[in-house]
């Protein structure tokens, strides 16, 4: 794996880089809070065809510069754009999930020529009315009550409204991702309607999860398929907001074959 920072107006990016030197570039874009080297591993599939591009999203963990990132005025798709004009890529696919398909949506918003062929898993963005009550009793009360006393037996209670398939690594990181990050101040940008994103036409591979407390399955659903081209679908039934191993393991396979 290669790691390399660059400049953009918003603050210096650390990307992670690793794959098929041949390949195609492939931007890979990170949920909340994940830094890009957990991406490169959540995509691994990918890597065998694709030169894989991980940012470390600014303000969040990782190596990028730890400041606010403002999301008016389509914020984060300029930090894309930047991050593209630095690598001297004109034109990428991507692959995202949750918090970073906003990412992704947000650059084909403003720049459609920009965005090839997207995969988006779980994705932010698209969610017409993002449930904040629900997310605030079922995720955010835990999590600052968890912030000030830091139960470790308690974690697992705590992630199961996301996931009930983490591990106990996955659950180290969340431990320290509730005590040490100012989680509470990201936001995703969107949502993208048709109407933002009429400019974009490129196939999209969509990965929904039937249980999805943040971007729940039907509305989702519905919206993205008026405002993008959605060429493949797969619908995690089991599945939360954060899929595991062995529900995503078919799921890369197709998307593999789809980002050919």
């Amino acid at each position: 794996m290669q790691s390399k920072m660059v400049r953009t107006r918003f603050g210096a990016t650390h990307l992670s880089i690793a794959g098929n030197a041949r390949g195609k570039p492939m931007v890979v874009l990170p949920g909340m809070s994940i830094a890009g080297p957990m991406m490169l591993e959540f995509f691994a599939r990918l890597a065998a065809d694709h030169l894989l591009i991980a940012p470390d999203l600014i303000g969040q963990p990782g190596r990028s510069e730890d400041r606010p990132m403002p999301i008016a005025d389509h914020g984060y798709g300029r930090w894309l754009s930047d991050v593209l004009d630095e690598l001297g890529i004109d034109r990428a696919d991507m692959a995202s999930a949750s918090f970073g398909s906003s990412i992704a949506l947000d650059l084909a918003a403003i720049a459609p020529e920009r965005v090839g062929r997207m995969a988006m898993v779980v994705p932010a963005g698209l969610t017409p009315r993002i449930p904040y009550l629900r997310i605030y009793s079922s995720l955010v009360l835990s999590w600052m009550a968890y912030r000030h006393v830091p139960i470790r037996r308690s974690l697992p209670a705590i992630a199961a409204p996301l996931s009930r398939s983490l591990n106990e690594d996955n659950l180290e990181y969340l431990d320290i991702v509730i005590r040490q990050t100012a989680f509470w101040r990201h936001r995703p940008a969107g949502p993208f309607l048709a109407a933002d994103l009429r400019g974009y036409r490129d196939p999209v591979f969509l990965v929904l999860a039937k249980h999805d407390i943040l971007f729940p399955h039907a509305s989702t659903r519905v919206n993205a398929h008026e405002a993008l081209l959605i060429a493949e679908e797969a619908v995690l039934v089991e599945c939360s907001h954060m899929p595991g191993p062995h529900e995503m393991a078919p799921v890369h396979e197709r998307i593999a074959g789809f980002m050919l």
